[in-house]
């Protein structure tokens, strides 16, 4: 039997799928990070560990494998990531980045929009053949309406009360409470002294206080719906496209209602016509349709 695998490779966990040649699942195996960009010789190590299991799971032969991965196509990670895996599996080896990836899979292989929100944000279109991407260029340019951009603006809100002697707020006292502290000095520590994920992990605090009517949370999270759908927004306007498809992904857009509601009340104002997908979706199965994609051309 010949089958296509599929490669989810993450900051916190490597995915690897093996489908049929018409979409079937057929084993799945899941390992350690594969994010090439925190350490590229431990990352590979994990996704070719995952990939062996994998294989020892199914007889056949494997006549495609893309590899998906966040920041592949910085600096020269594509290349190396290609000479490991092209000298260890005796197969065609592809390579392009999780969005891509999850992109296919979420618009089974049609032309259309994916945007991401997790703890970063990015928009990709596939039109004609053709990808184009709209932002997500990291949190140090543009990474609008991602959860660290969110839990950044609460902060900035907090210091902006904490400068002007403003009235204590519900989003200040929370996100305090949550850090377990007491003074602004130790919230500009905390903020500078952790990652992107842990400065993200406040975003459910804001939306707590969001939901119990505190006005900055809400204008927060309003804000980072808006900045998504200009995502969307810009390439149907870049790209001249009409009616898209438009898939959503990640827990900023598929479970925070305020979030969401802005995003489509942006979208209805500024494209008007659109078909939303807010399914779940398998990104190692974007594998799947890229073969397919290419198979056709």
């Amino acid at each position: 039997m010949d089958y296509i695998i599929g490669i989810d490779a993450g900051g916190t966990k490597t995915v690897a799928a093996a489908f049929d040649q018409h979409g079937k699942k057929i084993a799945e195996e899941t390992g350690s990070y594969g994010n090439v960009t925190v350490h590229f010789d431990i990352g590979i190590s994990h996704i070719c560990d995952t990939v062996d299991r994998l294989l020892e799971k199914i007889t056949g032969t494997c006549i495609y494998l893309c590899l998906g991965c966040a920041g592949i196509e910085t600096g020269n990670l594509k290349e190396k990531a290609s000479s490991v895996l092209k000298k260890r599996y005796p197969f065609p080896c592809f390579f392009t980045n999780d969005a891509v990836l999850g992109l296919y899979s979420a618009l089974q292989g049609k032309d259309g929009i994916l945007i991401i929100a997790g703890t970063g944000s990015i928009g990709y279109l596939k039109k004609d053949g053709a990808l184009h991407r709209f932002g997500g260029w990291g949190h140090l340019i543009n990474d609008d309406g991602s959860g660290y951009t969110i839990a950044c603006k609460a902060i900035r809100f907090i210091a902006y009360s904490f400068d002007t002697n403003a009235e204590e707020t519900m989003l200040k006292r929370e996100i305090f409470s949550k850090l377990g502290i007491a003074q602004m000095r130790e919230l500009v520590d905390f903020t500078y002294r952790s990652s992107k994920g842990e400065i993200a992990a406040l975003v459910p605090v804001v939306e707590e206080c969001a939901k119990k009517g505190d006005p900055q949370a809400q204008e927060i999270l309003r804000w980072a719906g808006e900045r998504l759908a200009m995502l969307a927004v810009g390439l149907c306007q870049q790209y001249n496209e009409k009616q898209p498809l438009i898939a959503v992904s990640g827990s900023i857009l598929k479970k925070i209602p305020f979030v969401q509601h802005a995003f489509c009340a942006s979208l209805n104002r500024e494209i008007g016509t659109y078909t939303l997908i807010t399914e779940n979706f398998d990104p190692a199965k974007g594998a799947y349709y890229l073969w397919t994609d290419q198979k056709n051309k």
